[in-house]
């Protein structure tokens, strides 16, 4: 059977889902005693995992029992269009067994998502997350950690295990997903921070090493999990955290 070990998270989210620093580490199911292990995008969370926010912003998806009921060979599913609305280039390869992904677009901050406006705020999340995809696909933080206050002591922590997560015969696979602010919803708060709920997705992810998988967290996709905290000042907005619904 499979166990259980701390794992990457959003929202980085997460991540992310929105990729966020309340809630803890998060838990991802771990491959290491044996078997490669998997989980399945077509299964929906309340019927496979229970969901908790996550160092990222977002989620993770703790499996319900010691077995993961998704098949063995599951994979996350990689975009095809960026939530920047970039395009995945014909020649990206996603991670497999044998190598980490190849060919990588690097996301691009949209010119509205440096207004003061609910569509810039959600232009800007779109973006964090697509950079939040990037560096599980190469291990390069640099672009989440910009978009990130540094007072996300989670956040840090989940890009410093990333950055682990590469090198030699260890790399990541998925790590994509959405964050979509619910309709009138965003508020600026006395602090002159912003607060939203946002509808929160995952297509999960996997950490390989010695050509197999050794831990991997869940697909989800939920309206009632998170509210995310950004800030906007000097022109620019900053993602502060993720906490659970209502709790601010």
């Amino acid at each position: 059977m499979q166990r259980t070990a701390s794992g990457v998270a959003l929202a980085f989210l997460a991540a992310a889902l929105v990729t966020g620093c309340s809630g803890g580490d998060g838990s991802a199911e771990s491959a290491s005693d044996g078997g490669s292990p998997s989980a399945s995008a077509s299964a929906s969370p309340s019927e496979t995992a229970s969901v908790q926010p996550t160092a990222s912003g977002g989620s993770t998806a703790t499996p319900s029992g010691s077995e993961s009921p998704l098949p063995d060979d599951w994979r996350p599913q990689e975009p095809t269009v960026l939530a920047t609305g970039q395009k995945v280039p014909d020649d990206y390869e996603p991670a497999t067994l044998e190598h980490p992904a190849r060919n990588v677009p690097k996301p691009v901050m949209p010119e509205e998502a440096k207004n003061e406006t609910e569509a810039g705020a959600q232009a800007f999340l779109n973006y964090r997350l697509a950079a939040q995809w990037y560096a599980f696909q190469t291990g390069d933080t640099s672009l989440i950690s910009a978009a990130t206050s540094p007072s996300c002591d989670r956040c840090t922590k989940q890009y410093e295990r990333i950055e682990e997560r590469f090198g030699g015969d260890s790399w990541m696979a998925g790590g994509y997903e959405t964050a979509q602010i619910l309709p009138n919803s965003f508020v600026k708060r006395a602090s002159s921070e912003y607060t939203a709920p946002i509808q929160a997705t995952s297509s999960g992810f996997l950490e390989i090493k010695n050509g197999r998988i050794d831990s991997r967290q869940l697909p989800y996709d939920s309206d009632k999990l998170l509210d995310v905290t950004l800030v906007y000042q000097n022109g620019a907005w900053v993602y502060i955290t993720a906490s659970p619904r209502g709790s601010l």
